[in-house]
Formats: C-alpha cells, sequence, structure tokens
C-alpha cells in the first residue's frame, strides 16, 4: 500500500492559499496542507514528510528558491531533499531561471494558471516520484558541480509550445 502523498502549500498571500489548497483537497487520496510563512513549513517538516510543494515564488522576506535550497541542501531528511518543488511566478527571466535551477526546484508555473491546472501538473510530479534532483541528495550543492545541468537552456522550443506555461527543471543534455 502506497503511502498518502502530503501536499505543502506555501503562499503570503491568504487568498491563494486558500484557493490552492481546497482545488488540491478534491483529490481524495492526497494529505494538504497549508503555511503562510516559511518558517511554519520547517516546523512541519521537522515532524512530517512531503511530497509536493507548491510554492509562490516570492514569500515576502524569502522566495521559493530559498526555501528549496534549505531543502536540497540537507536541512532536511533524505525523504525531504527529494521532494518534488513547483514555484509559481508571474514571470521568469533568465537570472530567476538560473537561480532557480541552482536551488532545485523542478518546476516554475507562470501565473496566472487554472487551479485545475496545477492540480494536473501535481499529479504528474507524484507519479514521476523523487526530484529529478534525488541524486544530489545528500550533498546538494548546485548543477555547476555535478556537470548534469546546463545553466543555459539551449533547446529549441517549437512554436506551438512557446505559449505553455510550464517550465521543467533540470534540462537533461540532449533536449
Amino acid at each position: 500500500m502506497q503511502p498518502i502523498p502530503t501536499i505543502a502549500v506555501l503562499s503570503s498571500n491568504p487568498a491563494l492559499t486558500a484557493v490552492l489548497g481546497a482545488t488540491l483537497r478534491r483529490e481524495r487520496g492526497w494529505r494538504v496542507r497549508e503555511f503562510r510563512h516559511a518558517r511554519d513549513l520547517r516546523a512541519y517538516l521537522r515532524i512530517a514528510p512531503m511530497a509536493v510543494l507548491v510554492s509562490d515564488y516570492d514569500l515576502g522576506d524569502e522566495t521559493a528558491a530559498d526555501v528549496a535550497a534549505m531543502l536540497r541542501t540537507g536541512a532536511g531528511t533524505p525523504e525531504l531533499q527529494g521532494a518534488q518543488i513547483i514555484a509559481l511566478a508571474r514571470r521568469v527571466d533568465p537570472h530567476m531561471r538560473r537561480i532557480c535551477i541552482q536551488a532545485g526546484i523542478d518546476e516554475i508555473i507562470v501565473k496566472p494558471m487554472s487551479p485545475l491546472y496545477l492540480e494536473e501538473r501535481v499529479r504528474e510530479r507524484i507519479a514521476r516520484g523523487g526530484s529529478d534532483y534525488i541524486d544530489a541528495a545528500p550533498a546538494y550543492v548546485g548543477p555547476e558541480r555535478r556537470k548534469r545541468i546546463e545553466l543555459e537552456d539551449r533547446r529549441l522550443v517549437p512554436i506551438e509550445r512557446r505559449r505553455d506555461n510550464v517550465i521543467p527543471f533540470p534540462v537533461k543534455p540532449g533536449e
């Protein structure tokens, strides 16, 4: 029997947290926990595992990249280091993309997006299992040390896919 996956929703915006939490709770096989502050998430993670973190990128004093780096660098257990991380952002520039890759964020969804679309992305992430960054645990130090991920994405994106609002990380060689 598979354990029930826990989905953590982190956003400093109470309305966004409530909408995302309510949408994800529609899936009966998931345990959804909502957090408004990264410190509350950290406290929770000391006592319970998490399969997926859905985080607004801008959290006030911190960013989703800061939280991801904390999870990936060993501040958590090996299970937490392998958790999937989805960030939600209004825009993504090359600098932010680089920071997200280095921090270990699995994908960014550009806002606005449908909450049902997020549910679909979470379902896909759970089906994949652990994060693509799990190979780096327990000493995640960023892609430049592992020679696994190029920081500059040189993939050609077909014109019909350019409007896709999912930016998956990491980029596998040859893609």
